[in-house]
């Protein structure tokens, strides 16, 4: 058994395990999601599925893989970011201060490390964009943005951990397909068998009947562990992937954190500040249920990682896919912009 199918079986099992050992903590300690302005499900439901996935993946890699090459580092400060979101959903911690944990322990992994974006390749048909001095920098502010972008984007039951797959799994399509990155494709693997108990529970797939949410602890684990992957892929010299497939890949968690920053600021609103305003959340105001916008998004998702995973194979110019991802996200800002009559066209479309 290769090393990415033993971390992803002992992380799956492991994970189902772990959710069986915390959803009684949850109720202990008070880490339950209660309903308000922003939230109608019913009930106190446990946030214990992101500490599962974690707790799955960490304890595979303590059996089967090395800490060498950065990993170390990486689980110990995916470790405090896990504690941070877990103390987070269970005690809601400041805004600012969540922000300065994220940007103190990214800052710690990527100097840490010795690992970070060094070009964002020749993303406008000029030549390679060297990072130079600023590559620390745009890493950490990139480990913060997809951290929250995950975050972000966990609004309704299996979001998340559906869009988390279809980025962890395109991942791991490309490490498998290139020499060298055992350990990426296998960190790829084991979150994605973690998430499946997860998914399972929070979608009461039977047996399954009493509910588990992910909670910032698993969402923000996700969104960190994917950058590490993206940078670990794309450096120059032995990259697995051009840097502006790493758009396409998770494109619609990012575009939908950069288009709601966008239009809070120039309502004057702080971009922090949680709304209902994002995707999910307009599919649910326009008359969709809470499984058809999750259809509809995740096939969305499928189809923009596909493009990427596409245009990767076939080295379409790093310049067509950038003007392609930004074509993308200008017709999102738009509908956005228009976001009932596009959604009661869509609906009215859907059901005929």
């Amino acid at each position: 058994m290769d090393a990415a199918s033993a971390t992803g079986l002992l992380s799956g099992l492991i994970a189902l395990f772990s959710l069986f050992l915390f959803k009684p903590f949850a109720h202990r300690v008070g880490l339950l999601d209660h309903p308000d302005h922003r939230k109608t499900h019913s009930g106190a439901i446990p946030l214990v599925g992101g500490l599962s996935v974690f707790t799955g993946l960490f304890a595979a890699w303590l059996i089967a893989m090395p800490f060498s090459g950065g990993y170390g580092i990486f689980l110990m400060c995916s470790l405090l970011l896990v504690l941070l979101g877990a103390i987070d959903d269970a005690r809601d911690i400041p805004a600012k201060f969540r922000l300065w944990a994220q940007v103190t322990l990214g800052a710690f992994l990527v100097y840490g490390s010795g690992i970070w974006l060094d070009s964002f390749g020749n993303l406008l048909g000029f030549g390679s964009i060297p990072l130079g001095w600023l590559g620390p920098l745009v890493t950490i502010a990139a480990i913060i943005g997809a951290t929250n972008a995950f975050n972000m984007i966990d609004g309704i039951d299996g979001l998340a951990g559906s869009l988390s797959t279809v980025t962890l799994l395109s991942l791991a399509i490309l490490f498998l397909a290139s020499p060298g990155f055992t350990a990426e494709a296998a960190l790829s693997v084991g979150i994605v068998a973690a998430l499946i108990p997860y998914l399972l529970v929070n979608m009461r797939v039977p047996p399954f009947r009493q509910k588990i949410f992910m909670g910032d602890a698993g969402s923000m684990f996700i969104g960190f562990s994917v950058v590490w992957l993206l940078v670990n892929g794309t450096q120059e010299g032995e990259a697995a992937f051009r840097p502006v497939t790493a758009l396409w890949i998770i494109a619609v968690p990012l575009i939908d954190m950069v288009a709601i920053m966008v239009r809070r600021a120039r309502k004057g609103q702080s971009v922090m500040v949680p709304d209902r305003e994002h995707l999910h959340h307009i599919f649910l105001r326009a008359g969709f249920t809470d499984r058809q916008a999750l259809m509809v998004i995740t096939v969305v998702a499928l189809l923009c990682a596909g493009v990427g995973l596409v245009g990767e194979w076939l080295q379409v110019p790093e310049w067509i896919m950038f003007a392609g991802f930004l074509a993308v996200f200008a017709c999102y800002d738009w509908m956005l912009s228009h976001a009932w009559r596009v959604l009661v066209l869509f609906r009215r479309q859907a059901v005929q």
